[in-house]
């Protein structure tokens, strides 16, 4: 009796491993595409955070007459100040990280994959626009941006956009 519970114990063990190695699994690829999603809100957003970053009114000096506000507005301009100096900081971030991958392109001989990239996100063209300009077949646009945003994410994110297998 004793060989039968030290077997189903190891059937046990086992399946408790294989389970954990699946959530793992799952886990990791549940994170990239969070970065790929992020990645992409970033870029459909990049206009936007741009004009933020360079219009919002940020300091109490940018306002006329303090006086007349209360420690509440007042507190709503500071957090409006944070906003803008966070937006600051990642659009900062997305240009230098476009800027390498615009550099990475060139030297792959990619350039169109950043181009793509480019039109559809900064300049708001259209698929078929894309298509149009960069002499493309019709699904192309469509991979070469989803190429792009991969390497963008690891511009942007670092490690956390990589797929990190396990050792061992």
């Amino acid at each position: 009796m004793s060989g039968k519970i030290d077997n189903t114990e190891e059937v046990m063990r086992k399946l408790i491993k294989e389970a954990i190695k699946e959530y793992d699994k799952e886990q990791k690829e549940e994170q990239k595409k969070k970065v790929l999603h992020n990645t992409k809100l970033l870029m459909k957003n990049y206009n936007s955070l741009k004009l933020h970053a360079d219009k919002a009114i940020y300091s109490v000096n940018d306002v006329e007459d303090l006086q007349e506000y209360d420690d509440q507005d007042k507190a709503y301009i500071l957090s409006i100040r944070r906003s803008r100096t966070r937006t600051i900081i990642m659009v900062a971030h997305i240009e230098m990280a476009l800027e390498e991958l615009k550099n990475k392109k060139v030297k792959e001989g990619c350039y169109e994959q950043y181009k793509a990239l480019e039109l559809y996100y900064i300049d708001k063209v259209s698929y078929e626009e894309i298509q149009e300009e960069l002499n493309c077949s019709k699904n192309t646009p469509s991979r070469w941006i989803n190429s792009a945003i991969k390497d963008l994410s690891i511009l942007l994110f670092g490690v956390d956009s990589i797929k990190l297998e396990d050792v061992g």
